[in-house]
């Protein structure tokens, strides 16, 4: 048994360590594709949200390989060492990410609370709404939490009516999809986020740009050290 799998969560560590059983019972070697998910899930007798904790776990551990709409595979040695590479390297780009979300969100958010029309407004607030709905969902679906989460802050810089930041919009999407991936999972967090957003409309509403940038300037900062929270828990892992 991998010895790393002893230093993550209680829960997901034994996930892992049925899945690790499975692999072994299986004869799976490098290169081997697992079963699908609800299969999968069934032969481990977990939920499929168990499941993929089990994988996150041994992902992060260089074992296991996730490629979207194609399956997840077991690593090489080798191929697992990059993987974990990979993970100390992001941490030196996730400065970047952040910065640049705050230099083109911090005058987005200040010009839409002060310029935006009464249909921007509704539509920032829907976009508020929508979220919210979906983070009182049980279970919460994370993937439509972050796409709700962007479609709020996208939503933001389209009122802003500033023709230069529309056109940087498909980049700032990618820059916020990577940099809101997984940190809404750290424990606390997505409550957080929500009470920043709340903070954040409440200015764009009050029409008070002053307080509105400060807002999502000090939601940014939250967000980024989340961020750097899920890393290094990845790398202790």
């Amino acid at each position: 048994m991998n010895p790393q799998i002893l230093k993550a969560a209680p829960r997901s560590a034994n996930q892992a360590r049925l899945l690790l059983d499975y692999i072994e019972r299986e004869n799976l070697v490098p290169g081997d594709r697992l079963a699908p998910e609800r299969e999968l899930a069934k032969k481990l007798g977990i939920s499929r949200p168990s499941l993929r904790e089990a994988i996150q776990v041994l992902q992060t551990q260089g074992r296991l390989l996730v490629r979207h709409g194609i399956g997840v595979f077991l690593l090489e040695d080798q191929e697992g060492e990059q993987l974990r590479n990979s993970l100390i390297s992001a941490h030196h780009s996730i400065e970047e990410l952040f910065e640049m979300r705050e230099i083109l969100e911090a005058p987005a958010v200040e010009w839409a609370a002060d310029r935006c029309s009464g249909e921007q407004l509704v539509a920032i607030e829907r976009a508020a709404e929508s979220l919210r709905a979906a983070i009182a969902e049980t279970p919460i679906n994370f993937e439509k939490v972050r796409l709700l989460d962007m479609d709020f802050h996208l939503t933001i810089v389209k009122s802003a009516e500033n023709r230069f930041l529309n056109q940087t919009l498909g980049t700032l999407q990618e820059i916020m999809f990577q940099s809101m991936d997984n940190t809404l999972k750290l424990p606390g967090r997505i409550d957080s986020s929500e009470d920043e957003h709340g903070m954040i409309l409440e200015a764009i509403e009050k029409r008070d740009p002053i307080t509105a940038r400060l807002m999502i300037i000090q939601h940014i900062h939250n967000a980024r050290d989340a961020w750097k929270k899920y890393l290094k828990k990845q790398s202790d892992l």
